[in-house]
This record gives C-alpha cells, sequence and structure tokens, in this order.
C-alpha cells in the first residue's frame, strides 16, 4: 500500500508517536513484539481453563453438599462467558488470517 500524502513514512514537524496505549491487563501496547501476544494468548486460554476447571469442581461440590446452587451457576456462567469471549478472539484471528491470505502481493 502506497503513503500518497507522505503521513505515514514522513511525520510533520511535531508529531509524535502515539503513547499511552493500554493493552490487556494494563500493559502497554508495543509493536514487534509476536512473543508477548503469544504468551498473552496463552495466559488467557489457561485462565479460561481454570475457570472451567473450577465450574466443574463446583458442580462436584453441590454433589457432595460443599458449594451452593448458586455457587454453581455462577461458576458455570463466568466460565462460559469466557470461552465465549475466547472464542470471539479466535474467529476474529482466523478471519484477519483469511483476509490477510487474500491479498494480493
Amino acid at each position: 500500500m502506497s503513503d500518497p500524502l507522505g503521513f505515514i513514512n514522513q511525520p510533520g514537524p511535531g508529531a509524535r508517536p502515539v503513547q499511552g496505549l493500554q493493552g490487556l491487563q494494563g500493559r502497554p501496547i508495543q509493536g514487534g513484539e509476536g512473543d508477548d501476544f503469544k504468551k498473552s494468548l496463552l495466559e488467557q486460554i489457561e485462565q479460561v481453563n481454570r475457570l472451567q476447571q473450577d465450574a466443574e469442581q463446583a458442580k462436584i461440590g453441590v454433589a457432595t453438599g460443599e458449594a451452593s446452587l448458586e455457587q454453581v451457576i455462577t461458576a458455570t456462567e463466568t466460565a462460559d462467558t469466557a470461552f465465549r469471549m475466547l472464542l470471539a478472539v479466535r474467529n476474529k484471528l482466523v478471519d484477519a488470517y483469511d483476509e490477510v491470505k487474500n491479498i494480493r502481493v
């Protein structure tokens, strides 16, 4: 893609890079750090897995009398919401990959 006005490659006088953007969990967004994205994504997957395991433990807790039905419902809904969000992120990544794959060079 070309830059007909020269704004991208040649910032004008007084132009500064955008600062203060925050990513997941309040960490600054920095370009060119693929390992941080991978690490962050893996952490999110692990967190969703923990939430699902907690929901299963809550279900077992109801059967043994250690947990209430409200705790099971809360844990299950939290795990379901987290999984749906992770699935939405995955779908957006796949869509972005497909779009990049179809770019003609």
